[in-house]
């Protein structure tokens, strides 16, 4: 192990100014100690070394917490830089003191400090002046989160569109940017020293890693569980939104791939108002949830500062294998979270794979879930009396062929028809653009739903293409409104 006790002298930091060049030598000094946390002030100027810190853990989660608790000797002459809000660098990541403590019992005194990661701080942000995104990538989305917060956005990886709407008095940046990574899936990554924000595929690095009983592995608890299994899952998005359009009529997903017994469940997710998205979520849970959860919580030792044994290195988010060979385990899975002992990195505790909340946690019971995740209600008998429908198109079902419908590049399904015998049709032709279209005239309501029902097979886009309804609104004063809603 490294030895800590090399009689480096700190004091000298009380005296000088400092700039980059004294941060950086700073950051050399700790290096040759060990890891320690470095104190700065709130404009990031580096204070001191805390070399007599112990017990320096980091509680660290993928796309969840990051927080670092310490103690100090309450007669360390540092003590004094231990100010609530005050800056402190652990690795490559800054955490803003939130929590002193100083405490005295059977031994000698000392102040507990806890920290949490620097982007914390975007939960206390101004109110949003975004709320609402259609048919939106998570760039587009996360640009707007982060205006006015001093943070900018990084890589993101992810392309894919979809549409998201938050509560304008309730929900701030951070909530925001969970949400979206909860919508598009991936890792989110925060450089607290540029202040970016990235959004990146899912990591799936080995570490080359292998945690193995005796070894480097001290304790194992493997949990098997099948109390949330489900083999057949129904999904609603908002409004009662289901995927029947975009499944073939059918209104769940389901996986036999580990037991053929029907196992269904109703799950209900309002940041959804596309079926196809729905579906492309639905297949992505219900590949979760058909199989049994498997969760392993291990204290482990970082052995990687040993001669020879660099390759041992592991680090939250990347996959290891764990071998035991008494439980019959051999499984290459990921480390979801972690408590890092710094000084003692033996003392590890790791918690690998189905440690964050997934779909099964929202299932217990048909509970709500705060995060814009509820059990599917049904219609209130009340709701059903004070519906009133009156349909402004003509020809809405294509009864009369194309009579009252501009039309450009379509064509009449005499047969497939939903609430009658025909239907509308399109085969897309990539570098042209087909269009059905009517002009309405509403009357005296102040609010006005549009509802259809669609179809599709085997839709690939071109780089500009889009497939929907637009929806032009011209009002009395000859102001202009134009909304898309995307199918896919």
């Amino acid at each position: 192990m490294n030895s800590y006790n090399s009689g480096l002298r700190f004091n000298m930091l009380n005296s000088v100014q400092y700039n980059s060049q004294v941060v950086k030598s700073i950051r050399q000094i700790y290096t040759r100690l060990g890891i320690r946390p470095i104190i700065l002030d709130q404009n990031k100027n580096a204070l001191a070394v805390l070399e007599n810190s112990f017990d320096i853990e980091l509680d660290q989660e993928v796309n969840g917490i990051d927080e670092l608790n310490f103690s100090l000797p309450y007669t360390d002459s540092k003590k004094d830089y231990l100010v609530n809000e005050n800056l402190i660098q652990m690795y490559e990541t800054i955490y803003i003191i939130r929590k002193v403590e100083k405490r005295k019992g059977s031994n000698a005194p000392q102040i507990d400090v806890y920290a949490e990661a620097l982007w914390y701080d975007l939960q206390f942000s101004d109110p949003l002046k975004v709320t609402s995104w259609v048919d939106s990538t998570p760039s587009q989305i996360l640009t707007d989160l982060l205006k006015g917060t001093g943070w900018k956005v990084g890589t993101v990886e992810i392309s894919t569109k979809r549409t998201l709407t938050l509560d304008e008095e309730a929900d701030n940046s951070l909530v925001g940017i969970t949400s979206a990574r909860d919508l598009f899936g991936g890792d989110l990554i925060y450089d607290t020293d540029a202040m970016e924000v990235s959004l990146l595929n899912e990591q799936t690095k080995h570490s080359g890693a292998a945690i193995i009983y005796k070894k480097n592995m001290s304790e194992i608890n493997a949990i098997y569980d099948t109390r949330d299994l489900v083999t057949r899952l129904y999904v609603y998005g908002q409004n009662g939104l289901t995927i029947e359009d975009a499944n073939n009529g059918v209104k769940y997903v389901e996986d036999f791939s580990f037991t053929s017994k029907v196992r269904s469940r109703s799950i209900k997710n309002e940041q959804f108002t596309n079926p196809f998205s729905l579906k492309e979520w639905a297949d992505d849970q219900i590949k979760i949830l058909c199989k049994p959860s498997a969760s392993y919580q291990i204290t482990a030792e970082d052995l990687s500062s040993l001669s020879g044994l660099s390759h041992e290195k592991f680090a939250i988010g990347y996959i290891v294998r764990v071998y035991d060979e008494e439980l019959d385990m051999d499984e290459n899975t990921r480390i979801m979270k972690w408590t890092y002992n710094v000084v003692e990195p033996w003392k590890t505790k790791i918690e690998l794979e189905t440690t964050v909340k997934l779909l099964s946690d929202l299932l217990a019971d048909g509970a709500s879930y705060t995060s814009g995740f509820a059990s599917e209600d049904s219609v209130s008998n009340q709701e059903i009396l004070q519906l009133m429908v009156f349909n402004y198109l003509l020809n809405s079902r294509a009864d009369d062929g194309f009579a009252y419908w501009t039309n450009t590049g379509w064509d009449i399904d005499a047969v497939n028809g939903y609430s009658g015998p025909a239907s509308f049709k399109v085969v897309g032709t990539l570098g042209q653009s087909k269009e059905l279209k009517q002009t309405i005239y509403p009357s005296h309501r102040e609010s006005y739903s549009i509802s259809f029902r669609a179809f599709a097979d085997s839709l690939v886009k071109g780089p500009n293409g889009r497939v929907g309804t637009n929806i032009k609104i011209t009002y009395e004063d000859g102001t202009v409104d134009n909304q898309f809603i995307p199918l896919v």
